[in-house]
């Protein structure tokens, strides 16, 4: 099924976030700051912003998760709680850049993967560690997608220097989750562009 999805990059680092067309409104995945705004200016006359889908929680990915939440009323999801370990605040500070506004994680969905169906989408939720502690994917099966924050990029993975990284669970989480997904999947990056299963499972050197 071909289902709109739009992609906004912004905020301090160039993050991604995207929104998708759902049966019952629209969702997101992640929120770089801008991302409200941004947001307001595509949603359809009479329809509404009714989840937010965090793939970790990292202050680039979470810069604009207050302000979406007041503006809309959207549910968050997420692994783990809002915390300022989680959003490196003592990382972000030591570079100059502000303090992520609080934001309220109504759904902590937990390390094990599960199933959901949110905005009449069904999804496939796979919690994966290594580049942050709260990771997770979010798998359409229906319209294969699936959006992998840093966890996997075109060509590489995410970086594993941050405190509780560990490439060893980053890489065997991406081989037992991701890698047995159809290979005509995309793959939506918290950053930079979109690839497919099938090329990562031909040519990232770190899982092939």
């Amino acid at each position: 099924m071909s289902r709109k999805i739009q992609v906004y990059t912004g905020g301090s680092v160039g993050c991604n976030g995207y929104l998708i067309e759902a049966a019952d409104g629209y969702v997101a995945v992640d929120a770089p700051l801008g991302m409200a705004d941004w947001v307001a200016r595509r949603l359809p006359a009479g329809t509404k912003l009714t989840h937010l889908l965090l793939t970790h929680q990292h202050f680039d990915h979470v810069e604009g998760a207050a302000e979406l939440q007041r503006r809309t009323g959207c549910t968050i999801h997420a692994v783990a709680p809002y915390s300022k370990k989680l959003t490196l605040e003592e990382a972000a500070g030591a570079w100059g850049l502000p303090p992520v506004e609080p934001y309220t994680v109504d759904d902590v969905l937990g390390t094990a993967p599960r199933k959901a169906d949110w905005a009449g989408l069904e999804w496939q939720i796979f919690p994966i560690a290594g580049h942050a502690t709260d990771g997770a994917a979010y798998y359409l099966p229906g319209d294969d997608e699936l959006f992998v924050g840093d966890i996997l990029f075109a060509g590489s993975v995410g970086r594993t220097d941050f405190p509780g990284g560990s490439m060893s669970a980053l890489v065997r989480g991406i081989r037992e989750h991701l890698m047995p997904l159809p290979p005509q999947t995309t793959v939506n990056s918290g950053h930079g562009p979109a690839s497919t299963i099938g090329e990562e499972q031909l040519n990232n050197p770190y899982i092939c």
